[in-house]
């Protein structure tokens, strides 16, 4: 292969050119099915329910914490040609490394107990499986494809597109069934500042930032980007940024407009009817009364596309945390079977614990799971993301650093709020 051309393009010897910018754009919508997981559906659907559509305000404030995170998890590859993983691994003190990896693969497990739950609540609503079998065929089926798709990365990528493809065009469908009301939206936005003195409508806020931001997502991104980065010559580092930045926030932006529909939805059809409506399935019957048996169907089905998008990149993200903090890669099978097996006893615990078994209590258990790990993510984050020695000419401005440390700060306090509420409860 030719060296890279002055406009960054490869030629390979039967003459075809590649450009290997293109290939940074992909990770950001990779990265962007975590912000629409069925955790993320179970607060957005409460808040819009509860108190119809001032909670979009914390939605957009989430998404764009998420944003400035995921975006430093690219800035980072791009700048070292190393994932999140691997840099924490050799650059950070051993205890905070291992403290890092085991709360990267608890936040794994937790997410996986998300998405099989997820699954197994929109098969019981599309076909009326048992919440037994559905968790069973959700598990296989998420197997399947990763067997299937072994070795074949660009399928992955195919598959998860199709999936988000079916959300988003879900939400359009039921948006436009539901009519919201922009006027009463923006009036109810405008007034959401005082519902944070509500104690329950705190804890809701709170769960819908800690639905948001996701420890696997930092590590799933900064691997994507940093594999991708590897062939572009030093030169076009800074053309790499721009297009990783860039990806990030289109992507992203997409997440956060299906993260305000499924609220907006919820607010337009389901709104003021409370607590009714606090759980998937309850949402499903209350759409189906209000909007007839074809919205509940969309509703099902995308529910369930959520859950097996962010089920395949969860697997993704775990054979990256293994690679970068054991120095060798997991096979996709074997780490599939392994993460399920381990949400399935994190779900026993909880229930031989608390003697809790609804499903829409496992997936606010699995929320509170990746809040606690979240903080282990973002401090070695920002640490490198400082560093001069590996950052160099993409080290953070001092304005961007401080701003990043006190918002990893506001995570930790916002988690640590969360918890104290609950147990207040």
């Amino acid at each position: 292969m030719s060296a890279v051309a002055a406009g960054g393009t490869q030629t390979l010897p039967n003459g075809a050119g590649i450009n290997p910018l293109r290939r940074l754009a992909g990770p950001g919508l990779m990265v962007a099915v975590g912000y629409m997981d069925p955790g993320n559906w179970a607060t957005d659907i409460a808040g819009g329910a509860s108190y119809r559509y001032a909670l979009i305000s914390v939605v957009i404030a989430a998404s764009l914490l998420g944003l400035l995170f995921q975006t430093l998890a690219a800035r980072v590859a791009v700048a070292t040609g190393e994932d999140l993983a691997q840099l924490t691994a050799r650059h950070l003190p051993a205890p905070l490394a291992k403290a890092a990896w085991l709360a990267g693969e608890l936040a794994i497990v937790a997410t996986a107990l998300a998405e099989l739950v997820g699954g197994a609540i929109a098969l019981q609503l599309l076909f009326g499986l048992p919440f037994g079998a559905g968790l069973a065929l959700s598990a296989l089926a998420t197997l399947a494809v990763m067997a299937l798709s072994s070795g074949h990365a660009d399928l992955h990528e195919t598959i998860v597109n199709v999936l988000l493809a079916v959300v988003g065009l879900s939400f359009v469908a039921l948006l436009l069934q539901s009519r919201p009301d922009f006027g009463q939206a923006a009036h109810d936005v405008a007034r959401s500042g005082g519902l944070l003195h509500s104690r329950d409508a705190l804890l809701l806020a709170l769960g819908i930032v800690g639905a948001t931001v996701m420890p696997h997502n930092l590590y799933l991104h900064s691997g994507l980007v940093a594999e991708r980065v590897r062939g572009i010559a030093p030169r076009l580092r800074r053309q790499a940024m721009r297009l990783a930045t860039r990806d990030t926030a289109v992507a992203l932006a997409l997440a956060l407009l299906v993260n305000v529909a499924i609220l907006a939805v919820a607010a337009a059809s389901l709104g003021g009817q409370g607590p009714a409506v606090s759980s998937l399935a309850g949402a499903h019957a209350a759409l189906r009364l209000s909007l007839g048996a074809g919205a509940a169907l969309i509703f099902g089905a995308a529910l369930y596309a959520a859950g097996q998008s962010s089920a395949i990149t969860g697997v993704l993200a775990g054979r990256l945390l293994t690679r970068g903090f054991r120095g060798r890669e997991s096979s996709t099978w074997l780490r599939g079977i392994a993460t399920r097996l381990g949400a399935v006893i994190l779900a026993c615990l909880f229930v031989g614990t608390t003697g809790v078994t609804s499903p829409d209590a496992l997936l606010v258990f699995s929320q509170v799971i990746l809040s606690l790990a979240l903080p282990f993510a973002l401090v070695p984050l920002v640490l490198l993301a400082s560093r001069h020695e590996l950052m160099r000419e993409f080290r953070l401005s001092p304005l961007l650093r401080y701003g990043a440390m006190a918002l990893t700060a506001g995570v930790a306090l916002l988690d640590a709020g969360m918890l104290l509420v609950q147990f207040a409860a």
